[in-house]
């Protein structure tokens, strides 16, 4: 007994101990491993930490020492769950480390339970952040100017860049910086991978003294890195170069009438190797080219000086400065006093003297009276002028320099239609006349203008001269016909006259002459119309018919003398006239009749149908009916309807109403009538064949005749749900229409049918023809007809079971059964 006592409260004790222990929070991240690159951006998210606390209180994830300032973590709580985003909140250095242990923590909110922590490791992957960095901000070279290209340069330009793999790995580029880099033409390079300044082009202290650069250095990062410094490399002189000309280039004006010594001009030139500290001295001299037109004989040059004075009269108005209309061009050299080639001691200039000329001469025209042509409405064309009108100065400069300006005879101002071309002469050129501005002539405002045109000169005192110049305008065909009216409309009666007037057309043109005569031309229904070219009016040109063609659809085209065409459209509707009679859709019609009904051959009427080809829209084509009275007023027992053509029997016939004479049938004559003035009419045959009242023959009238089939024959199916089974037969002749009824509850099967004979004693003739036939279709067709109806109409006609042979004694033998409408759902459905 104790020791169960013993052994409970041991139990006890440990169900008490279970329930009283809190299990700690579980912690886990959606990833272990993070690999970032360096350049990621704030608040980008790491990982995703969850914090489940099992005791159902609230859990919070923290972060602590360094992961606390790398980054921040957003949290969400949801009942004991919490789901913690990390996001970055320090920027990133791979160069300063690039390894971190992030330690996170899940807190219960009751303080007893102990926290569980969590490692994830951060790997920083290297970003290229750093551009490359030179040794130098700025670089100094000094260069002779005669320093050979294949010279090593000493420049120790160096760059570094602490990135790893491609983005440490520098090159380098040189790029011009100087305000004459222009001219630089890659007389300098670097070694892209070494720094290395090499020389392309030979140096010239006298062109350039020194050259900026911008050496660009690059890293090799993708995007690249780079950074810039500076590079003056100063050129060095040589004496290497010859005199130079100052105040270049030299060019002065002079009279023809300076005296001779006089000086004019004076030229200097100093050492061309500016860097020297000690300069040559320089001559002067003129230089001569034998066998050359040039002004060497009029001047002469101080050798010490470089003063230039004239030597002998210059005359613009002979020898040499005439033949070069004015300007004088003189080469001097300049030489330094020294023993090296003249190729380095000597250099040369150009001096040109213009001789001003003396305004003596007067333009002058080749003739003084011209004649010009050109055609009306045109603009920014030439006029032309039968030879060739030319103006000549024989002065010099600007005295042999003529503005040509176009005056109307009688004006004061200047044309502002019409200029010379050129507008601006110098000494003697072709003038040609021109309109511009949009000026247009008209030949119906005028047919010719008087002009003249001026010359003058602009020299001092100005001189001028006059040609008198007669335009005459040529007329052009610049507008096209215009029709009254673009599209035209007219009405005809057909079958008028041939040469009957249709209408006028008529169009205008505003050209006169030629151009203003104007042709008519028809298109279309040319066999129906014609168009008289001159007076523009539209005759007919044959007999027009409306029912052939209701409408024409022309076109009519005016031309003018100058081939501008011009059209408008014609629409002529032909008129009706009552010209067609009704038509009956058939030539004869015919039905059966039987004593004492009002049924005609199975159907409660008959209609007959004409049509009338006029107009339909006009009284001329509305058809009416009537039927012609008979002597003997049997047309009295039928009645037609006026509109549709329906004829119906009113009275029903008696057998003594029948005379024997009219051989069984009737011979009725329906007018048909259109209500156009004067009234057409067509008749047609209508034929009732009387009939007693329908007999079935026996079978065994009818079936000792070759290919038929008793009634009782063994050829049915045996439809053992067809109580009561009994046969009947109906016989029509030919060209006659009936019918076969079932009573109600009852419908038509099909048997058999014959069409054609088989015997002299059905439907006897005097013509019999063959003997024996019949058409293979006759059964298909008639059940086909009938079958599943109580009630059905039955023609015998070839038309309908086909020709089985010659002769008019044929007839159709039709066997059949009426069944129950059940029956015959089961038997074809």
């Amino acid at each position: 007994m104790a020791f169960f006592v013993r052994t409970c409260l041991s139990l006890l004790f440990t169900i008490c101990h279970i329930a009283a222990y809190k299990r700690p929070p579980t912690i886990t991240a959606d990833r272990s491993t993070v690999v970032v690159p360096e350049n990621l951006g704030l608040n980008h998210r790491l990982l995703t930490i969850t914090a489940i606390e099992p005791n159902n209180f609230k859990v919070n994830i923290s972060a602590a020492g360094e992961t606390n300032n790398i980054v921040t973590i957003n949290q969400t709580q949801h009942g004991n769950t919490t789901t913690g985003e990390v996001l970055l909140k320090q920027k990133l250095d791979y160069e300063t480390k690039s390894y971190y242990k992030l330690t996170f923590s899940a807190l219960s909110s009751d303080q007893t339970i102990p926290s569980r922590e969590l490692s994830v490791i951060l790997f920083v992957t290297d970003f290229n952040d750093t551009p490359p960095k030179f040794s130098a901000p700025a670089y100094r070279l000094e260069i002779n100017e005669d320093k050979q290209l294949s010279d090593k340069i000493e420049a120790n330009i160096s760059a570094t860049d602490p990135d790893n793999g491609a983005g440490g790995v520098v090159s380098f580029s040189l790029k011009p910086a100087g305000q004459a880099s222009a001219l630089y033409n890659g007389t300098f390079d670097i070694n892209s991978q070494t720094g290395q300044i090499e020389l392309k082009q030979p140096l010239d202290y006298e062109r350039l003294t020194f050259y900026q650069y911008t050496i660009v250095a690059t890293d090799g990062g993708r995007p690249s890195l780079n950074s810039s410094a500076s590079l003056l490399i100063m050129v060095k002189d040589v004496q290497d170069t010859p005199p130079i000309f100052q105040r270049l280039p030299y060019m002065t004006t002079i009279s023809e009438d300076t005296h001779v010594g006089s000086v004019v001009g004076r030229v200097f030139a100093v050492d061309g190797d500016i860097g020297s500290s000690h300069p040559r001295t320089i001559t002067y001299s003129l230089q001569n080219y034998p066998n050359k037109d040039n002004c060497h004989d009029y001047f002469k040059v101080n050798s010490s000086t470089g003063e230039i004075s004239v030597s002998k009269a210059v005359d613009t108005d002979g020898g040499t400065i005439k033949d070069l209309n004015g300007p004088c061009i003189l080469t001097v050299v300049a030489s330094e006093v020294t023993t090296h080639p003249s190729n380095l001691s000597e250099t040369s200039a150009v001096l040109i003297f213009s001789v001003q000329d003396v305004n003596d001469n007067t333009p002058t025209f080749s003739k003084n009276e011209w004649h010009g042509y050109v055609q009306e409405d045109v603009t920014d064309t030439i006029i032309s002028i039968p030879g060739n009108l030319t103006v000549a100065d024989f002065d010099q400069g600007e005295n042999g320099i003529m503005d040509l300006s176009i005056f109307e005879v009688g004006g004061h101002v200047p044309f502002p239609g019409l200029v010379a071309s050129p507008a601006v002469v110098y000494s003697e050129a072709n003038v040609f006349i021109k309109l511009v501005n949009g000026f247009k002539f008209d030949y119906k405002v005028r047919t010719s203008l008087s002009l003249l045109v001026k010359a003058e000169d602009r020299g001092t005192p100005r001189r001028s001269s006059f040609c008198r110049l007669t335009v005459h305008v040529n007329e052009t065909n610049r507008f096209y016909p215009v029709f009254t009216r673009s599209s035209f409309q007219f009405s005809l009666t057909e079958n008028s006259m041939i040469g009957t007037i249709v209408a006028k057309i008529q169009a205008t043109d505003l050209d006169s002459g030629k151009y203003g005569e104007i042709e008519y031309v028809l298109k279309g229904a040319s066999n129906a119309f014609w168009i008289n070219q001159t007076t523009g009016l539209i005759y007919t040109k044959s007999f027009l018919d409306r029912e052939k063609q209701s409408v024409y659809y022309l076109t009519v085209e005016a031309r003018d003398g100058g081939g501008k065409v011009s059209s408008a459209s014609v629409k002529v509707d032909i008129i009706d006239v009552n010209d067609n009679r009704p038509i009956f859709m058939q030539p004869k019609y015919e039905f059966g009749i039987t004593e004492n009904s009002a049924l005609m051959s199975g159907m409660d009427n008959i209609s007959v149908h004409a049509v009338d080809y006029d107009d339909p829209l006009t009284s001329n084509s509305n058809v009416s009916y009537y039927i012609l009275p008979r002597p003997d007023a049997l047309d009295k027992h039928f009645a037609i309807n006026n509109v549709t053509g329906s004829i119906r029997i009113v009275n029903p016939f008696q057998p003594d109403q029948i005379s024997s004479a009219l051989g069984g049938k009737l011979e009725l004559a329906v007018v048909a009538y259109d209500h156009g003035l004067p009234s057409l009419t067509s008749t047609a045959s209508v034929t009732a064949f009387f009939q007693s009242k329908l007999v079935i023959p026996s079978v065994a009238t009818l079936c000792d005749c070759q290919n038929s089939t008793s009634l009782t024959t063994t050829t049915v199916p045996p439809y053992h749900a067809v109580d009561n089974f009994s046969g009947q037969s109906y016989v029509l002749c030919q060209g006659q229409e009936g019918f076969i009824q079932c009573e109600p509850g009852k419908v038509i099967r099909i048997f058999s049918a014959v069409y054609g004979r088989t015997t002299y004693d059905v439907c006897p003739s005097h013509h019999v023809g063959s003997m024996h036939c019949q058409s293979s279709s006759s059964t298909d067709h008639a059940k086909w007809s009938c079958n599943g109806y109580r009630r059905c109409s039955l023609f015998a006609d070839s038309s309908v079971f086909g020709e089985p042979c010659t002769g008019i004694n044929k007839y159709l033998e039709v066997s059949f059964h009426c069944v129950d409408q059940t029956i015959m759902n089961g038997i074809f459905g």
